[in-house]
């Protein structure tokens, strides 16, 4: 049996102006942003996770629901994970799977399960790319302290450093430095 669910996606239509608390200039910046931070929001063939534009509005402008939805959209994959493991525990497998985050913090999730065993590849290969891009992630948002007798082993360790982290780092923000 199959189940065709729809999904909506971060859509672009809503337009609103900044909000100070959020300092994000509109709902595109605002997606943008969660785009970026959760790589559960690109879809992979058979699964998908998404966002209603009037959630995405709400989020945007309440901090409550900014915290509630980037805290969802953590769990999302793990929720997905947690699907495709009850279907097998079951002797079925996880066809598809969406997952969408609306409104008054609704959660729609549409699975499709047949009575076949085994789990899906294009899932498992999407469970581990978000995997790898949560790793990544981690890995940027580490501090990095370089420690020298002086400016130039202090700028040499860091030079090294990052041709090290180089294939993950897109860019420097700052270091300290520490002689």
């Amino acid at each position: 049996t199959m189940i065709v669910g729809n999904n909506i996606g971060i859509n672009n239509a809503y337009q609103n102006t900044t909000n100070k608390a959020s300092g994000y200039k509109n709902v595109r910046e605002y997606s943008k942003y969660l785009r970026g931070k959760y790589d559960c929001l690109t879809p992979g063939r058979n699964v998908a996770v998404s966002v209603t534009p009037g959630m995405l509005k709400k989020a945007m402008t309440d901090e409550k629901t900014g915290k509630w939805l980037e805290r969802e959209l953590g769990k999302a994959p793990d929720y997905i994970k947690q699907a495709q493991q009850a279907a097998s525990a079951r002797g079925s497998k996880l066809l598809s799977c969406t997952i969408e985050f609306g409104e008054e913090y609704t959660t729609m999730c549409v699975c499709a399960v047949t009575d076949t065993p085994g789990t899906d590849e294009d899932i498992d290969k999407w469970l581990e790319r978000v995997k790898e891009k949560k790793e990544e992630q981690k890995k940027l948002e580490q501090r990095l302290i370089f420690k020298g007798k002086d400016l130039k082993s202090v700028t040499e360790s860091f030079i090294e450093e990052m041709s090290n982290v180089n294939s993950i780092l897109s860019s420097v923000t700052g270091f300290d430095v520490k002689a």
